[in-house]
């Protein structure tokens, strides 16, 4: 009975937890430790029982004499004792089974709660991060505001600023807080000014000024200092800030264009690598007249050329004041012949002119060894330090003299002017002069001189005496009549509105024309010049015919042109002597439209 109610008390213990486990329990570490109690007296219980049990096996069996008289007993006993073992073993394995139930309960739950707390700490945390992450995102969002405010009035007071902003450079020259204009000024002042931009190059103790004018150095002030003016202004409102404040952080240098005339620059370093001491010398030459000389070259040291003009150029651009010469030693060259004659040898170029554009192209003369290669190679081959090789010109086939009227379509002035035919000695000098000046053509800016066509007036040459003037006299000698060709291509020349260059009146007045329009020549002391100052050559063309000269000047006549006329008067007299002056005048359309003074000429009277 006891047993019995035992078991109901267990019953009614284990409905209890049971029924409280379906309960909402907050407190998880009571609940465990009411279980872990009952756990605790079950298993007190299920020993005691145990021990029981084994007591009971061990009075049956010390108790063999009574075996038989208490057979009925024993096995009424041994029914009841079976009984009794199964109610045990059956009460014993439900707290076994109910405890295994509690405790799979009690750790699904410890399990539950544990993934409940670490979401709620997982929540927690991310609130946290969402939380930080606004904070963050408000105070990035004030800042930008901020900045922008900032960066649009910095943006707007820099634009409506007439001066370059800080922290920019020219050439490292600095032009900050400068207008337009004036680091214009102080740019040309210190990178285009000579007395300013040079460099010193040197090598020991040799030095040698290379100025900017030496190489016809020129800076683009006008663009550096408009490119400095537009930093941090020709972008947008952003990209300028970001200019502004990067150059005030870290200076901003512009570069400016640099031009200059390389062949300046090769002649100056050509100077320098010559001044050198202990400069190697290649072998050089050079073309006097007829002749070509070689000088031998000897070991040493030279520059080295190419890095040498950079360093020249970086100087004048960066403000460098002295450069080191860079120099490498160089062994003696032998003399190239071959590349000498190739450089020296010159094609002659025929005369031809074009009609659209209309132009014309003078000939060339040529030039080569007047000796074979083969011959001057066999010169150098001794040991000279100076060899001489025998030069040769090559004349053109066609020459600017031989081109068709095509050339010169358009006759642009003429004059004749008359003579007596009784002084056959005369006429002859009248006819050689006028053959040697006809049909010279001379090129826009060039000088025509008369004394050098007629060349030597002499017997030699073909010329025979005649009168002439000699000390305000009439006499006799080589060559007169000459001075009637040279006067008519003077008042030729005059109407043809060529410049004059030099003219020489006679002692004594002529006959041939007014007194102030004649040119007198006499061989080495004076000479009769003008210049071609047209577009378009012009073409001298002399002729004589029975008792006269005339020449005339050829070319291409231009939208505007002239009709000239002379005017000649005497402004002084006296017994011995008179003065006369001479205008050309210009008339356009018939109107004149200018009067220049020519010349003011003195006259002696013929005796």
């Amino acid at each position: 009975m006891e047993k019995v109610e035992k078991e109901k008390n267990e019953k009614l213990k284990t409905n209890d937890i049971n029924s409280e486990s379906n309960r909402d329990t907050t407190g998880d570490t009571k609940v465990f430790q009411i279980i872990k109690k009952e756990d605790i007296v079950r298993e007190e219980r299920r020993k005691k029982a145990i021990e029981k049990e084994n007591q009971g096996n061990g009075e049956k069996t010390g108790d063999v004499k009574d075996t038989e008289n208490n057979a009925k007993a024993n096995n009424v006993q041994k029914t009841e004792n079976k009984v009794s073992v199964n109610s045990k073993k059956e009460t014993e394995s439900e707290p076994v089974e109910k405890q295994n139930v509690n405790q799979k309960k009690y750790n699904n739950y410890e399990s539950n709660n544990k993934q409940k707390l670490n979401n709620y700490e997982a929540n927690v945390k991310e609130e946290n991060s969402n939380k930080k992450i606004l904070i963050f995102l408000l105070i990035l969002i004030n800042v930008i505001l901020v900045l922008v405010i900032f960066s649009t009035i910095f943006g707007i007071i820099n634009l409506n600023s007439s001066k370059i902003i800080k922290g920019v450079k020219i050439n490292q020259i600095d032009v900050s807080g400068l207008t337009v204009e004036e680091a214009k000024a102080k740019i040309e002042n210190q990178l285009n000014n000579g007395d300013n931009n040079f460099v010193i190059v040197k090598m020991g103790d040799y030095e040698k000024k290379v100025s900017i004018n030496d190489i016809e150095g020129k800076f683009n002030v006008d663009k550096s200092a408009t490119e400095a003016f537009e930093t941090g202004r020709k972008d947008d409102l952003i990209q300028n800030n970001y200019k502004t404040i990067g150059a005030l952080i870290v200076n901003n240098n512009i570069k400016s264009e640099f031009s200059y005339n390389e062949e300046l620059l090769e002649k100056k370093v050509n100077e320098i690598n010559i001044d050198l001491p202990g400069v190697a010398l290649d072998a050089s030459y050079i073309i006097e007249g007829n002749k070509l000389i070689i000088k031998n070259g000897s070991a040493g040291l030279q520059i080295k050329k190419a890095e040498f003009k950079n360093k020249i150029i970086e100087g004048l651009s960066n403000n460098e004041r002295t450069i080191e010469i860079p120099v490498e030693h160089a062994e003696v060259k032998e003399i190239n012949i071959d590349e000498i004659h190739n450089e020296v040898y010159k094609k002659p170029v025929n005369a031809y002119y074009t009609t659209s554009p209309r132009k014309i192209y003078k000939e060339e003369e040529g030039l080569d060894f007047a000796i074979s290669v083969a011959e001057a190679k066999k010169i150098i081959s001794e040991n000279k330090d100076e060899y001489e090789i025998p030069l040769k010109k090559l004349e053109p086939q066609i020459k600017v003299s031989d081109l068709d009227d095509g050339a010169f379509p358009d006759k642009l002035s003429t004059f004749t002017t008359n003579y007596g035919t009784a002084d056959v000695n005369r006429n002859a000098n009248i006819a050689l002069a006028a053959r040697s000046i006809n049909s010279r053509v001379v090129m826009p800016g060039e000088t025509f001189s008369y004394n050098q066509l007629i060349g030597e007036c002499s017997t030699k040459t073909g010329y025979k005496e005649s009168t002439i003037y000699l000390n305000g006299k009439l006499s006799t000698g080589i060559g007169g009549g000459i001075c009637q060709v040279s006067t008519t291509l003077y008042n030729t020349v005059l109407r043809a509105n060529l410049e004059i260059v030099e003219r020489r009146n006679h002692s004594l007045g002529v006959t041939y024309v007014p007194a102030g329009q004649d040119a007198m020549v006499s061989i080495g002391t004076s000479d009769f010049k003008f210049k071609n100052n047209r577009d378009y050559p012009i073409k001298v063309v002399a002729y004589v015919g029975p008792g006269s000269i005339t020449c005339e000047i050829k070319g291409a006549k231009k939208e505007t042109e002239y009709e000239v006329k002379l005017e000649s008067k005497v402004i002084e007299k006296d017994e011995n002597k008179y003065k006369v002056e001479t205008y050309k005048l210009l008339y356009l359309n018939g109107k004149l439209v200018s009067r220049t003074w020519l010349s003011k000429d003195t006259y002696k009277y013929h005796q």
